[in-house]
């Protein structure tokens, strides 16, 4: 059936902004005119695979991620129901996680699928039911459903911070459902055989797992990687199924043994020890057989109960990304306890997917591309630049679909181009696996696997042990164009990473020591070694030691002068969620760092920063807007230590106010200059520890009258360590009595002993003195000066100077109140940003640049540390709750634009204001130069975006709402057009808009 003639569909598409004209949306039946978009055509490939009759992207305007699906369209009529109900597609499309929406057109309304929500199903029949989770009635619903699913609110991102946006959860996605599941059932098998035998169960559980893998993938013929019936009627004719040849170990072992054969999978995946085949005997093997069944009775601490329903029905590995193979290992990776190994963290699928997408564009084929991943885990980096490889290979040959006879070329493309090392020889084996699943599934139709011989690449491409050994015997040679990966992260070195490190600096002396032996740094460093000329390294790296942490800015100088810097991914805000959904309990907040092995031109290093929204919360998308790229010259690198702090709260105008503050010392270092040289005391204040069993022996010994002689001496001994007279009967201030208005109320100790009582600092009591509150929690640091005697707890510091310093310690005290103090922390301590939500502590308030004179703010500064006061700082700590996210209210929009002008009449003098227009998504602000506008301004939002359109002229990609923000200049008119967010319309994006607003009427000749 023609498009043309599908009358209410395209009707349907254009009430929703969808139609033919629209950039974004692409009809599968056109697959093969998209051959030159390459992301395009392999998204509607796939589309067809779920007989989806078009798609909808989202386009993005900055060159950072390829176009993504957003919707699945369907039409009604054409949809087989003997053979895929709506039901039917969204448990397919649930399964796949390949897009977030499905709709479903009749000729009245829109059957709206949300494929993020687990289906529903009959437990009695196990079929599923899921109904529409929403219906557009194209008749009646003219405005508020219809603007709801418009075109603009996926184009523009804004869909997934409205409310029905919320509605897609990753919690509820196939992929993180069935983890839980598989956690399930392994605790459960565990605890029915017994805790001794955790390691062997979970091997096993592994193996089955990559068995029903095979048994279930399938091709568009419904041909699999393995046929049920033809492989196990080999080991029991009378039950040709995996649950048949789980009814003895002897069958079972033989089995496995033969899929480890060089005839078959040539490796260890599916071996079995002599040793661990009598242990498996010693178990009563239906529960495997319940697990390959699916059977409920083995997850009984899932959540939401089965009934009928197999598991292996309701997860589907034909539709579950291959990537998952590497999670469940990740998950399943345990020491002879059955415990989680130390240090294991699992690299999530998008965030692998964005980074190959960056390193090895589909776009820009290559044949000759050598891939190394230096601490491979299960291969899921290699699994990711390998399935890159064979798309590669498909653009080369027209998109053709890899056969049997094409198998040797991928087993090429694989031996001569991927490679991996691992501590974990289990992780090696594993990763081997998972690249022969990648290169089975890339062939159509599905070749049977006795079919595909796998070269063994253990010991040749993938090495077990330490990648600092192999690098010291130089067993990899410097040939890569890639090194790609996520290293550990511990501050320690292995005894081949110390020689490795030694090495390096007898060949240069100029080479300072990497910090605190943090290895993630020895591995970025060394990486550069194993690149070809204009080859390039992309590692995930923990955020404070590369980025963050001043102590640092040495070494990472010393590897910015020596290669070439291109990109710093700065996922940091997402620290809280980027690795939900790992097993391990370490919630890094990371970069990666994207360089190449050249010499350097002094170019400005990219610093993207990802911002916390929804979108990327529910691992939608990495959001990233025209505010959040920022440029970092080269010698503000090397210069300027916490020019990344700038940049994490806006950057901008914050440059220069860095810069400014690069030259004043801590706060730190003016305290210890005064403690070594001027008799001052700075310590925190005492500690009771009532529990403690030598307080407790203490007051217990106190309370007695009558002492034998070892107990007066015990007690006179416990006495005279514990006791502290210039602590009891004073007068103190509890921590919560101390707040940013000053000390509450005070009043007498009656505590008698001490666990730490300040003895030594014991001065800080005494008046002139300053008490410090250590946490800061809110809009300025608790400071108090005191004339008179005050003792305090461990909470909080003081700060004693002799007679005759009162006046320094006013001062301090004074410029400690400053209201800037807590946004100069943000730009000053690494720990607020890369472990604590935005809560300060003493570390923080020492970080602050201090000198006796008062620092100088100047009025824009004022405005920049104001915005991360009141905003930033909540935006860091909140995400996608925070108000900043809020649209933005008339009193934002009426300092923007003050702020807007008052930057730009420093120079133009007479630019001003006009009323700007409100939509529900986007605000268009126009401004002036002179007095009347010499362009006519349509008072609707729709009137401006038509104006726009034939003022850009095409000159903006896609439309406007990918481009989401613009600057546009006709005549003596300026219009800002922007989401209606908060975030967009700051007093300091103000600034940052003027400057850019000034630098583009300068190119102009104006």
């Amino acid at each position: 059936m023609s498009i043309s003639k599908n009358i209410s569909l395209i009707e349907g598409l254009e009430n929703l902004g969808m139609n033919n004209e629209s950039y974004g949306l692409r009809w599968v039946s056109d697959k093969e005119n998209e051959k030159g978009e390459e992301h395009i055509y392999l998204a509607l490939e796939q589309a067809e695979r779920f007989n989806a009759k078009a798609v909808y992207f989202r386009f993005f305007s900055e060159d950072i991620h390829p176009p993504r699906p957003q919707i699945y369209i369907y039409e009604y009529s054409e949809i087989n129901l003997a053979q895929n109900t709506p039901a039917q597609i969204h448990h397919h499309l649930w399964n796949a996680g390949v897009v977030p929406y499905a709709f479903i057109f009749s000729e009245s309304e829109v059957l709206v699928y949300n494929c993020g929500l687990k289906p529903d199903w009959n437990k009695e029949d196990s079929q599923f039911t899921t109904k529409a989770h929403d219906v557009i009635d194209l008749l009646y619903d003219v405005q508020s459903k219809i603007e709801q699913y418009h075109a603009r609110q996926f184009d523009s991102g804004l869909f997934w911070d409205s409310s029905v946006g919320n509605n897609l959860k990753y919690g509820q996605s196939a992929y993180e459902q069935l983890l839980n599941e598989l956690k399930n059932a392994k605790s459960n098998i565990i605890s029915q055989v017994g805790h001794d035998k955790a390691l062997l169960v979970k091997r096993v559980l592994m193996m089955l797992i990559l068995i029903k893998y095979l048994e279930d993938r399938k091709d568009e013929n419904g041909s699999g990687a393995l046929n049920p019936k033809e492989f196990y009627k080999d080991y029991i004719q009378s039950d040709p199924t995996l649950e048949g040849v789980l009814k003895n170990v002897e069958t079972f072992s033989n089995m496995l043994k033969d899929l480890s054969s060089k005839e078959h999978f040539n490796g260890q995946i599916f071996y079995l020890s002599q040793e661990e085949r009598i242990e498996l005997s010693r178990i009563d093997l239906r529960v495997f057989q319940l697990f390959v069944r699916g059977d409920a009775a083995i997850f009984q601490s899932s959540k939401h109960g089965l009934g009928n329903l197999s598991l292996w029905k309701l997860y589907q590995f034909n539709y579950l990304p291959i990537e998952l193979i590497s999670h469940i290992y990740e998950d399943f990776l345990a020491d002879e306890n059955g415990n989680k190994k130390k240090g294991v963290v699992y690299t999530p699928p998008y965030l692998v997917q964005f980074l190959v997408d960056r390193t090895m564009p589909l776009n820009t084929p290559k044949e000759d591309f050598k891939v190394l991943d230096p601490a491979c885990g299960s291969g899921i980096f290699l699994v990711g630049a390998y399935k890159r490889m064979i798309q590669w290979w498909r653009i080369r040959n027209n998109w053709k679909k890899p056969t049997r006879e094409n198998i040797d070329e991928l087993k090429a493309l694989l031996k001569n181009n991927i490679y991996g090392c691992d501590l974990e020889e289990e992780a090696v084996t594993l990763t081997y696996f998972s690249l022969g699943l990648a290169l089975l599934d890339a062939l159509s139709p599905k070749e049977i696997w006795k079919n595909v011989h796998f070269d063994n690449l253990i010991d040749h491409n993938l090495i077990s042990g330490d990648f600092f050994k192999t690098l010291f015997e130089n067993k990899l040679g410097a040939h890569f164009d890639l090194v790609i990966g996520n290293p550990p992260f511990e501050e320690r070195f292995t005894d081949w990473a110390t020689l490795v490190d030694d090495k390096s600096k007898s060949e240069d002396a100029e080479r300072p020591d990497v910090p605190q032996k943090q290895v993630a740094l020895l591995f970025l460093e060394q990486s550069f070694k194993l690149l070809k000329e204009g080859g390039n390294t992309c590692l995930i790296l923990p955020a404070g030691p590369v980025l963050y942490n001043t102590k640092v800015h040495n070494f990472r100088s010393y590897l910015i002068e020596t290669n070439r810097f291109k990109t710093i991914f700065d996922f940091t805000p997402l620290r809280a969620k980027l690795f939900i959904g790992s097993s391990s309990s370490a919630k890094p907040a990371v970069v990666a760092v994207l360089a190449e092995n050249n010499a350097h031109e002094e170019q400005p290093i990219q610093h993207l920063v990802f911002r916390r929204t929804r979108a990327s919360s529910e691992k939608i998308e990495f959001e990233i807007d025209h505010y959040d790229f920022h440029w970092v010259s080269f010698q503000r690198a090397l210069s300027i230590s916490r020019v990344w702090q700038a940049n994490f709260m806006g950057g901008g105008r914050l440059h220069n106010l860095m810069e400014k503050l690069s030259s004043i010392s801590s706060l730190q270092t003016y305290l210890e200059d005064k403690v070594e040289n001027h008799n001052w005391k700075v310590a925190e204040g005492w500690i009771e520890s009532a529990s403690s069993r030598y307080i407790q022996r203490t007051n217990t010994l106190s309370l007695l009258d009558v002492y034998n002689e070892k107990e007066k001496q015990e007690f006179e001994k416990l006495k005279a360590k514990y006791e502290a007279k210039w602590l009891t009967g004073h007068p103190f201030v509890e921590t919560d009595d101390f707040t940013e208005k000053g000390i509450l109320k005070t009043r007498a100790c009656e505590i008698k002993y001490f666990y730490r009582s300040a003895k030594t600092n014991k001065e800080i009591f005494e008046p002139p003195h300053i008490l410090v509150k250590e946490s800061v929690v809110g809009e300025k640091i608790a400071v108090h000066y005191s004339d008179k005697y005050l003792t305090f707890k461990d909470q909080i510091f003081g700060i004693h100077a002799p007679k005759g310093s009162e006046n320094k310690l006013k001062q301090l005290k004074k410029n400690l109140g400053n209201k800037y103090n807590v946004a100069l922390m943000w730009l000053s301590s690494a720990k607020m940003i890369t472990s604590r939500e935005g809560v300060a502590n003493k570390i923080d308030i020492l970080s602050l640049p201090y000198s006796e004179e008062n620092l100088t703010i100047n009025p824009i500064e004022e405005v920049l540390l104001d915005d991360i006061s009141k905003h930033y700082s909540d935006f860091r700590k909140q995400g996608e709750k925070s108000e900043i996210l809020n649209t933005a209210n008339s009193n934002d929009l009426e300092l923007f634009g003050k702020m807007y002008c008052k930057i730009l009449n420093s120079i133009y003098d007479d630019l001003k204001p006009l009323d700007p227009v409100l939509g529900n998504d986007f605000i268009a602000y126009p401004f002036i130069l002179g007095d009347q506008p010499e362009i006519e301004i349509p008072d609707t939002i729709s009137g401006i975006e038509s104006k726009l359109h034939k003022l850009l002229d095409h000159q903006v990609s896609y439309n406007l709402w990918v481009k989401r923000i613009l600057r546009v200049y006709h005549k003596n008119v300026i219009i800002l057009y922007k989401p209606n967010q908060k975030r967009y319309w700051l007093r300091s994006i103000a600034v940052r808009d003027a400057d850019e607003t000034f630098s583009d009427l300068y190119n102009q000749g104006k």
